[in-house]
């Protein structure tokens, strides 16, 4: 596939919005060209010259490459309903949508425009597709030789292949009935209103490993899918079997009219294809399944705030009348804790309460973690009730393992360490040598090589070579330096000085060979801090805490990740003196990693930097949400934003899948509002329950207020569009016949606006189908953080 040229879309449009454009065209169609460049040489004087040797030619071949017999997975972003979805789905018109923006017109076709794709979307049912009974999709796997072979029974395109592609290589087709295509592939001229780009912003969607440039192509299926008749039961469904085809080689087959020439049947290449099951009622429509996060794990009711937090059900109540020992049950599981097993040092088997990093409370900041040197040292005992706490151990020996388990990280910090190491050493001896000028002196050379060639200045040559004078007294060594009483405690007190930390610091920024040490350690430490690579088990110990179906939102503890970073640095220590120079260190690195982790989205997306003279972005109090339901796979390209109490957008700082039903989204703040959403290139397009839609405004006026684009034009200026079908014995079969229905909807659109609007396009198709992209919020109480903040109560 070509790669998509460079666009800001990705990053202009604001979050939320979404840009239509009829078409992306490409600079030129895939196919194989040549370039002939020819020249003649002459002698002697203008107009009798003769030709030297004839002209001389020079030809260059070369190939436009682009899909032609199959597509990868990685090309489709979306699909519309998704695959095997179950829902109420008869009214929504199904689209793929693509993340190369030129795709559908990178190829032509004969005799159409280069406005018209060579793909296009089709709906059928298991008995309109002929052969591939044991695909789901009922497509048969071939090889492109096989495919393109004379069938005296099937009806083939007159395709001729790219030098890139060969006879063995392999691709699926699906075959339809000559009946069955007359009835439900496009026409040659309304294939380019079933396609179009689209632009959007990006910013609040999983980072999928697509290429993110913000523009997307999208082909829409010209039929409507079946569904049971209206009063069937609830359990009644029909499967609908989609398929992106190929029309390349098909064109004198896009009339009204085609002649087949005998054969039974018409075979096309499919690029991408999936199944859906539509029916009266909706359990996998994006409204149900939304709302259905808002209630208990049994569904017999709404959920309460409180029950949204990410933690266990507690057994007990925090009230006055329940037995001290259950009411410190309550606290500790309400506080986001969960009892495991836990064996001692001695032997002994017990229970340790154990939180990980995503917790319903916001608990202090405990200062001896960031100087913690084993686990042991962050060990909590409870005398009183003979229980520990084990969560700030198990997080630096999270953060331990996890370092030892990457090979190269651990070779990066040796390197780090030991030049780190270096720079303290050199520091002491500087300040504590008498052979250098004293620290307060602003000119004094840093090293005694450096010294040494200060001396050597013009008055000490000079003196050099005059014969010395005879000594007038006797002459004695100097006394040595006593050594310090305690060497020891006097390089402690100077690597805890404020001069000490800020000469490391400034070591740090601006010394090439410490920075290009630190830069991969800083980097790693900060997708650590994202909880990348941590274990599932660790950020949710008990399943009981995220049900399927459910939402739970947390804030990220600082200690935790503290301890797990500790872990990480706390490698290589070989004595005291290392402990103490890592530990002087360790602050600045803390804080890089920091920052590190506050960019990190934005740079794997390929966000540029701000102004150089603008101080990076911190990282303050991180808050969040884990997703596990049938939305996340459904929606892969679900939207989470979050809004803070000021009413900005809180930065993203990881939106990731952990499995395929599970979504983790951090964010740089707590959030007053989380709003999750349909992504905006992957609504829907259709009509309504009743076959109308609404209409939208393509224009704005020239004076007064001037409305949005898009917005609808008002209560009761709508359009039926089920009034325009192509005539049809079975009612199953609802194919949009675009001849009839542009010339309507254009002459509605005339009369709601007021004037002509001239011909439609593509794009003011596409904006009057489309169905508003769904979306549940959830907001604080008195637009208070939501869930509403507590504090440690463990």
């Amino acid at each position: 596939m070509s790669p998509s040229p460079q666009h800001p879309a990705r990053d202009t449009i604001p979050v939320g919005d979404v840009e239509l454009h009829d078409h992306y065209l490409p600079a030129l169609p895939a196919g194989d060209y040549r370039i002939e460049v020819t020249h003649t040489l002459r002698t002697g004087p203008d107009g009798g010259a003769g030709i030297v040797g004839g002209p001389f030619l020079a030809v260059q071949r070369f190939t436009v490459r682009a899909p032609q017999v199959a597509v990868g997975t990685a090309a489709v972003v979306a699909r519309q309903p998704p695959d095997s979805a179950e829902g109420r789905f008869a009214e929504v018109l199904p689209h793929v949508v693509l993340g190369d923006p030129l795709l559908p017109w990178e190829r032509p076709l004969s005799g159409a425009d280069r406005t018209t794709p060579w793909l296009a979307l089709l709906v059928l049912t298991d008995d309109q597709i002929a052969g591939g009974t044991t695909a789901p999709a009922r497509s048969e796997p071939t090889t492109v030789g096989a495919f393109l072979a004379a069938d005296p029974d099937v009806l083939k395109p007159a395709l001729s292949p790219e030098a890139d592609i060969g006879p063995d290589d392999p691709c699926e087709v699906v075959r339809l009935p000559t009946a069955v295509f007359r009835q439900v592939v496009p026409r040659l001229d309304e294939l380019r209103y079933l396609a179009h780009c689209r632009g959007a912003n990006t910013g609040d969607r999983p980072v999928l490993g697509i290429e993110e440039d913000g523009l997307f192509s999208v082909v829409v299926a010209g039929r409507f899918p079946a569904a049971a008749p209206p009063g069937s039961p609830p359990e009644a469904r029909t499967k609908n079997i989609v398929h992106l085809v190929s029309l390349e080689g098909h064109e004198p087959l896009l009339r009204p009219d085609p002649d087949f020439r005998g054969r039974t049947s018409v075979a096309l290449l499919s690029l991408c294809r999936w199944t859906f099951w539509a029916h009266p009622d909706a359990p996998g429509h994006f409204r149900d399944l939304a709302e259905g996060l808002t209630r208990t794990p049994d569904r017999s009711r709404a959920a309460t705030r409180e029950e949204m937090w990410l933690r266990l059900p507690s057994p007990y109540e925090d009230a006055d009348g329940t037995p001290e020992a259950r009411r410190e049950v309550a606290r500790r599981i309400g506080a986001g804790y969960v009892p495991l097993p836990y064996r001692i040092r001695s032997g002994e088997r017990t229970f340790g309460w154990y939180r990980g990093p995503l917790t319903p409370v916001l608990p202090p900041v405990v200062d001896r973690v960031t100087t913690a040197d084993a686990a042991d040292s962050l060990l909590g005992y409870d005398p009183a009730r003979g229980s520990f706490d084990v969560s700030l151990a198990a997080a630096f020996e999270t953060g331990r393992a996890l370092a030892l388990a990457d090979s190269a990280y651990i070779q990066e910090l040796t390197a780090f360490q030991r030049a780190a190491r270096g720079l303290a050493d050199t520091l002491y001896h500087r300040a504590t040598s008498s052979h250098l000028p004293p620290d307060g002196d602003e000119g004094r050379p840093g090293t005694a090589r450096t010294a040494f060639a200060a001396l050597l200045d013009g008055p000490l040559l000079a003196t050099l070579g005059t014969t010395p004078a005879r000594p007038t007294g006797n002459w004695s060594p100097p006394a040595p330096e006593p050594a310090p009483d305690d060497p020891s405690r006097d390089l402690d007190t100077f690597l805890r000085s404020d001069a000490a930390r800020r000469a490391i610091t400034r070591a740090l920024d601006e010394d090439d060979g410490l920075k290009g040490h630190l830069a991969p350690v800083v980097d790693w430490l900060g997708r650590l801090l994202l909880l990348q690579g941590v274990p599932f088990s660790c950020l949710v110990p008990d399943g009981r805490m995220l049900p399927p179906e459910s939402l739970r939102f947390f804030h990220t503890d600082p200690n935790w990740t503290a301890a797990l970073v500790g872990g990480a640095l706390g490698i290589g220590a070989r004595s005291s003196r290392d402990t103490l120079q890592d530990q002087v260190v360790a602050a600045v690195v803390r804080t890089k990693a920091a920052e590190s982790a506050a960019a990190h989205r934005d740079a794997s997306r390929g966000v540029p930097n701000g102004p150089a003279d603008e101080p990076p972005a911190g990282l303050g109090p991180v808050g969040g949400l884990l997703l596990r339901s049938a939305l996340v796979a459904g929606w892969p390209h679900l939207a989470v934003r979050a809004v803070g109490p000021d009413g900005r957008a809180l930065p993203v700082l990881r939106m990731d899948h952990l499995s395929p039903s599970v979504l983790l989204c951090l964010f740089n703040g707590v959030p007053a509002t989380v709003e999750l959403a349909e992504p905006q290139e992957g609504f829907r397009f259709g009509v309504e329950d009743d076959g109308l839609i609404p209409l939208r405004r393509l224009t704005t006026p020239d004076t007064g207020p001037r409305p949005p684009l898009g917005e609808q034009l008002g209560p009761g200026v709508t359009f039926g569009v089920l009034d325009h079908l192509r005539p049809s014995a079975d009612p199953a079969v609802r194919v949009l016949d675009l001849g009839s229905l542009l010339p309507a909807l254009s002459a509605a659109l005339d009369r709601a606006h007021g004037t002509a609007l001239g011909p439609l396009g593509p794009a003011d198709l596409a904006l009057q189908l489309v169905r508003v992209p769904e979306a549940i919020r959830f907001d604080g109480p008195d637009g208070d953080r939501f869930p509403a903040p507590e504090g440690d109560r463990g």
